[in-house]
C-alpha cells in the first residue's frame, strides 16, 4: 500500500507567497508589501508543519519566508542610513570621512573699481573609495548673524583625493564689509 501525502493549501499558498517576497524582497518601496508576504509565508509555512501536510512546500515556504523578511529589514536599514548620509542630517559622522579645509576670505579691487571675492575650501576624500560630496558652507558676522551661504559639489572624489574650490565669488556690496570680518563655517555635508 503506497503512502499517501496529506495534501493542504497552505503549504502551495506558503511556497507561492514565499517565492514572490523573496523575488522582490530586493525592490525599494515594493519590498515593504514582501515583508508582509514573508510574515504570511512563514505562517502559512509553520501551520502546514504542523498539519504534516506537505512537508517539503512547508520547508521551503518557511525558509524562503524568512530569508525575504531578513533581506528586507537588511536593506532597509541600508538605505536608511544611506540617505542620512545624503540628506546632511548625518553631518558629523559624514566629516569623519572628509577633510574641509577653509581658506581666508579674499578681496581684490582691479583697477576699474570693481572688487573680486573668493574663499579657498579644500576638499579631501579620507575614504578608500570614490565618494561624492556636498557641502554647505555659511558666513557669519560677529552678532551670530547669517550673512551669506554657498555650497560645493564635489563629485567624484577618488580615495584620498582632493580638490580646491572658490566659494563666495561674488558678494554684494552691501554684504562686502560684513564678509571681510566674517567666521564661515560648515552647515551641513553630505556624502554618496
Amino acid at each position: 500500500m503506497e503512502k499517501q501525502t496529506k495534501k493542504s493549501g497552505f503549504a502551495t499558498a506558503g511556497l507561492v507567497l514565499a517565492i514572490i517576497a523573496i523575488s522582490t524582497s530586493f525592490i525599494p518601496i515594493i519590498n515593504n508589501a514582501s515583508f508582509i508576504l514573508g510574515i504570511l509565508a512563514t505562517i502559512f509555512g509553520i501551520i502546514s508543519l504542523i498539519k504534516r501536510a506537505n512537508k517539503g512546500k512547508s520547508i521551503v515556504a518557511l525558509v524562503l519566508g524568512i530569508l525575504s523578511i531578513i533581506i528586507t529589514i537588511s536593506l532597509q536599514n541600508s538605505w536608511s542610513e544611506s540617505l542620512d548620509n545624503m540628506t546632511g542630517d548625518n553631518t558629523e559622522e559624514v566629516l569623519k570621512n572628509v577633510d574641509v579645509s577653509i581658506g581666508n576670505f579674499i578681496t581684490t579691487t582691479d583697477q576699474y573699481g570693481f572688487t573680486d571675492t573668493k574663499l579657498s575650501v579644500k576638499i579631501t576624500n579620507k575614504t578608500n573609495e570614490k565618494k561624492s560630496f556636498d557641502i554647505q558652507i555659511e558666513a557669519i558676522d560677529t552678532d551670530g548673524s547669517r550673512i551669506d551661504v554657498d555650497y560645493i559639489y564635489a563629485n567624484d572624489l577618488g580615495a584620498s583625493q582632493s580638490q580646491t574650490f572658490d566659494l563666495f565669488t561674488y558678494v554684494s556690496d552691501d554684504k562686502l564689509p560684513a564678509m571681510k570680518s566674517a567666521t564661515f563655517k560648515i552647515v551641513e555635508v553630505s556624502m554618496y
